[in-house]
């Protein structure tokens, strides 16, 4: 195959493994299978915009994207995925995406993995037609996310930035009030956080990462935190590190193919595949089964 392999200099992988050595290294393990490879590494600002631009060309039958689960909602946002198959090179610091679709974290042994690649057909996620891959959140973790960012910019390692994100906001531990439709079934509640995943999320105690049961059986999955109090938060929290969140009292779980979020403000900040965003309100989330075209390895039991 001709490839667009598009790295994001920005990635979390690239704290601690050099740049330059690592993108030619991915790109002679694809090429020692037979594909033509053109590698293009920008930065975060201009990630977009260059995946836009390899979308729109026609000299190349794929483009992967080297970076973080971000990255990979971007270059959806970009237009791949559809007339132009995706695939995505774990470069990022979670990397959920790629756990699911089987990829090892090293960079080089994933890529030899994607060297024997197909095209497969995923689920997408969108709410107010806006994508996304993985997840949803409302509630604490988006203003998390968008602290981290801040403390990011300001120089702290991503690890640390969060747990100073995440320690802020139990201290002020905001909670808000949303009316959720599901199944037809409208319900009011008052809670710290909302999560909505495309698809199902499988019970994973730490140390191993989270990951999906399936990535095409089209269905949202909402979770619901029923605790208002920040002892109960840590409680269902803990649960979850031991991988008994599903069967957790203070956590309602509710599967749907649509959801309407509505709130008392018009506008409401959520996050997308770990990218915070604001969009006015109602939120509609929805599932499209099947309509994200990826490059998977021929190992991968995703579908």
């Amino acid at each position: 195959m001709r490839l667009a392999l598009v790295i994001n200099r920005s990635a979390g992988t690239f704290r601690h493994l050099p740049l330059e050595a690592t993108a030619a290294a991915i790109g002679s393990a694809l090429r020692r299978h037979g594909h033509v490879i053109h590698t293009d590494i920008c930065g975060r600002r201009d990630l977009s915009t260059t995946l836009a631009a390899w979308a729109r060309r026609d000299d190349v039958d794929a483009v992967i994207v080297g970076g973080g689960d971000g990255s990979f909602l971007t270059a959806i946002l970009a237009g791949l995925g559809r007339d132009k198959p995706l695939g995505l090179l774990p470069l990022g610091t979670l990397n959920l995406l790629a756990r699911d679709l089987g990829l090892p974290v090293d960079p080089l042994a994933a890529a030899a993995l994607l060297a024997r690649c197909r095209v497969a057909e995923i689920d997408l996620a969108e709410v107010n037609g806006l994508p996304f891959a993985i997840w949803a959140s409302l509630g604490m973790h988006p203003r998390v996310v968008r602290r981290r960012d801040k403390l990011q910019a300001e120089g702290l390692s991503k690890w640390r930035a969060f747990a100073l994100a995440a320690l802020r906001a139990f201290r002020r531990y905001p909670l808000m009030q949303v009316n959720l439709s599901v199944n037809g079934q409208t319900t009011t509640v008052t809670t710290p956080i909302v999560v909505i995943s495309n698809n199902a999320w499988a019970e994973t105690p730490l140390p191993l990462p989270p990951s999906r049961v399936s990535l095409d059986r089209g269905e949202l999955m909402v979770h619901v935190a029923k605790t208002t109090s920040r002892l109960g938060l840590l409680w269902l929290a803990l649960n979850a590190l031991v991988g008994r969140w599903r069967v957790n009292r203070l956590l309602d779980i509710f599967r749907a193919d649509e959801v309407v979020v509505t709130g008392r403000k018009s506008r409401m900040i959520l996050s997308l595949d770990g990218e915070v965003t604001v969009l006015r309100a109602p939120l509609v989330f929805r599932s499209n089964p099947k309509s994200l075209r990826i490059l998977i390895a021929d190992t991968c039991p995703c579908d």
